[in-house]
């Protein structure tokens, strides 16, 4: 099987070596012609002529030619040593694999699984290998007995790997299966997060040492107070209005029996896990629950004859009122715990992209939009422990100029215990008004004990747009990059992280600082790892490269058009460019509606591997000062790449749906060791560190090292197209000094 898939590995190479002479006798063509055939191959994704070109480069000793020659062998040195590792890679997950299962280490046995899938030629290599379905099935076993058991933590991260192996692949039933059933112990683990968070600390201590992790720090009992905040300022209206808006508004047209069913399930749940009497003594009391139990259960049978004879808006209001008078006779929870559970259950039952944005999101919501927040201006993200960890500070920020450094644990804010907080908990209290004062107390590997770091809010804003190279900080702390990633062929470099309000008129700025060095040949756009954002900002990006026709159009799930955005051409300032469009998996919404308009018009090559698929657009709608409601209510299709003869493509991601996103034109396979590292040095290459005096890696190691083979690939592409318009430029350089020698030749004859 090794020697089969090397062979397959091998043959694009073999056959150019073998078929160069032969071609070598037809009439060589012109380097121009050359750079045309290669971008115009590339841009139908024939990748096989893109690499029998590449075969042909013209002959030439002009320097830029060597230099070309010498990238090339760089680049297909990488490649085949890739192909090599990964082979060698997949073999040793394969061994790990069985390893552990033979140790009995389930969780262990099925990473590995599913990291020799992803090394594998097709998702479906490994799929039905007799020791894969071993451990599949143990998986099955330990997921059933995990969650009668109550450990539902080590349960979902055997859900997340048990589902993320069969996505992708030909059996999406499966996955469909197990994707229902991660979101089902994906709620109850949400449930013990909020309201018996000593538990689930504990049960993130048993899956560490499942994992041979680090344990987290001791649980503080200031963490059973987390919830308050979240039910703050959660009336009957906000759930009344969101759902009476969703029945109207969402594209699926959903019943306001298929609502209240779903809250109903939810709320239910309340009654169903004991272990919240950590916070609410009741929920433990037998005939409490058994009374709550009951009135949900007489809820459900006669909701749909309710409905017969009231409107679902008049159901929903007695029945919410029933609800709270039981409760208040049984369970005793706080009003806005039942209120937000049947909220977020009801609108669980349209979309993961719909729900209701509660008093204690809005503020974060709106950050997300804006591009500007509020805060001390930290990345952060949970451990395998559950803490709340460090990505690093962002540079000229309160916490960059106050001292926070990368991998610093957040144990408090403002005295107030981290134990048990998701990330948006984290984010909502560290965040607050300008001005305003906030503590942090952190762990620190190389400090005995906490240190606590006072710093004041300020404006943050989000660098969406970023270059190849940070050069420096300004006074102010704000970045200045580099924006070419190639100076000698003059090829640009951009990365888009997000399409926020201000995305725009910072990619003009980037462009108006690259062509202060000279008009580029060329531009790379990076959207990987880009979630989105906002649909006009897409818009005029989109419209940057396209200088006519359709953009994006909308429609219902019906297929009727609801809007549809056209090109301007005054605004295509960059439509005469060779650009190269970088995506991945988690390129998603906005970051597709770029891509597939750049490639529906063939204005643009793209590179990487298939987009995430979510091609819905969401609207929000008010509901009170500081809650709303957002509803997807539109597909969106990218316009035909026919001129119209046939429809474009909806990239959204249907259930059981096999074809989605936004598939390159040029598929370029990464492994999760070169995502990881190439992410890393990217992520150290832009840390100017505050009084550090260690040197940042040289960033040029993506490309001469191999790390990242997508953008190398990019730039190739790009450095064969501009070649023809390198050489002619140094030719002409060089005619027009022959010519000034020429004539001082002449004038000094004439003086003599």
């Amino acid at each position: 099987m090794n020697n089969q898939r090397l062979s397959l590995l091998l043959i694009p190479i073999l056959f150019g070596a073998i078929c160069a002479p032969q071609l070598a006798t037809a009439q060589a063509p012109t380097i121009a012609e050359w750079s045309s055939r290669i971008w115009a191959a590339a841009s139908d994704g024939n990748w096989a002529t893109v690499d029998s070109l590449l075969n042909q480069v013209p002959v030439g000793d002009e320097d830029s030619l060597k230099t070309f020659r010498n990238q090339l062998d760089s680049y297909r040195s990488h490649k085949n040593t890739q192909s090599q590792e990964i082979i060698t890679a997949r073999d040793e997950a394969l061994e790990e694999m069985m390893a552990f299962r033979a140790d009995g280490k389930t969780l262990q046995a099925m990473q590995a699984a599913v990291k020799a899938q992803t090394l594998s030629r097709t998702l479906d290599d490994v799929m039905f290998n007799e020791d894969v379905q071993a451990i599949i099935l143990q998986t099955q076993k330990e997921i059933d007995s995990l969650t009668k058991n109550g450990n539902i933590l080590t349960a979902q991260t055997l859900l997340f790997y048990l589902r993320t192996f069969y996505e992708g692949t030909s059996r999406s039933d499966k996955y469909e299966h197990w994707d229902k059933k991660l979101d089902e112990v994906s709620v109850r683990v949400a449930l013990l997060r909020q309201y018996a968070p000593e538990h689930l600390h504990d049960l993130f201590t048993k899956r560490a040492e499942l994992l041979g992790d680090d344990p987290p720090q001791a649980y503080n009992k200031q963490a059973g107070n987390n919830w308050v905040e979240r039910i703050d300022g959660i009336e009957r209206s906000i759930v009344i209005r969101s759902l009476e808006i969703a029945t109207s508004e969402h594209m699926s047209n959903v019943s306001w029996e298929s609502l209240i069913l779903g809250g109903l399930q939810s709320v239910k749940k309340l009654g169903q896990y004991p272990v919240i009497s950590e916070t609410f003594s009741n929920a433990a009391v037998k005939s409490k629950q058994a009374i709550w139990l009951k009135a949900v259960n007489e809820e459900l049978k006669s909701c749909s004859d309710y409905l017969l004879h009231i409107s679902g808006k008049r159901v929903l209001i007695q029945l919410l009122s029933r609800l709270l008078e039981v409760n208040d006779n049984a369970m005793e929870l706080p009003h806005g715990v039942i209120l937000r559970e049947f909220g977020d259950g009801a609108m669980a039952q349209l979309d993961r992209y719909s729900s209701i944005i509660w008093p204690d999101e809005s503020r974060r919501f709106e950050q997300q939009t804006e591009g500007r927040f509020v805060g001390v201006g930290i990345v952060i993200n949970e451990s395998k422990s559950g803490e709340i960890m460090v990505i690093n500070p962002i540079e000229g920020s309160p916490a960059y100029y106050g001292g926070i450094q990368p991998e610093d644990t957040i144990l408090a804010v403002n005295g107030n215990s981290a134990s048990g907080w998701s990330l948006n908990d984290a984010v909502d209290r560290i965040t607050g008004p300008r001005g305003t004062a906030v503590t942090l107390t952190v762990r620190r590997a190389s400090e005995d004990k906490p240190i606590d770091i006072m710093l004041t809010r300020d404006s943050i804003k989000l660098h969406s747009v970023q270059g190849w190279w940070k050069e420096s900080l300004d006074e102010e702390g704000q970045p200045n990059w580099d924006w070419f990633i190639d100076k000698d062929n003059r090829i640009g470099y951009i990365r888009l992280t997000g399409f926020s309000e201000e995305t725009f008129s910072d990619t003009l700025k980037a462009i108006q600082q690259m062509q202060e060095h000279g008009r580029p040949n060329g531009l790379i756009v990076d959207l990987r790892y880009n979630p989105g954002g906002l649909l006009p900002t897409a818009r005029r990006i989109a419209n940057l490269f396209v200088n006519s026709g359709t953009i994006v159009s909308g429609e219902t799930a019906s297929g009727e058009e609801l809007f549809r955005m056209r090109a301007q051409p005054n605004r295509a300032y960059l439509s005469d460019w060779p650009v190269v469009i970088l995506i991945n998996q988690s390129s998603a919404s906005a970051s597709e509606i770029v891509a597939g308009c750049v490639q529906a018009h063939n204005a643009g090559i793209i590179v990487g591997k298939r987009s995430w698929g979510k091609g819905s657009v969401q609207t929000v709608h008010q509901i009170t000062h500081d809650a709303n409601v957002k509803l997807t209510t539109q597909y969106y299709r990218l316009p035909s790449s026919d001129g119209g003869v046939t429809p474009g493509r909806l990239v959204h991601k249907m259930p059981g749906s096999t074809d989605w996103g936004v598939v390159p034109d040029v598929e370029v396979e990464m492994t999760v060791e070169q995502g990881t590292e190439s992410r890393q040095l990217r992520h150290e290459a832009d840390m100017i560190a505050k009084e550090s005096k260690d040197e940042r890696p040289d960033i040029n190691r993506l490309i001469t090292d191999g790390l990242d083979p997508q953008l190398e690939t990019a730039l190739l592409l790009l450095r064969a197209n501009a070649l023809s318009i390198v050489i002619s430029e140094h030719r002409h350089a060089r005619n027009t000094i022959s010519e000034m020698i020429a004539e001082q030749q002449r004038a000094n004859r004439t003086n003599q």
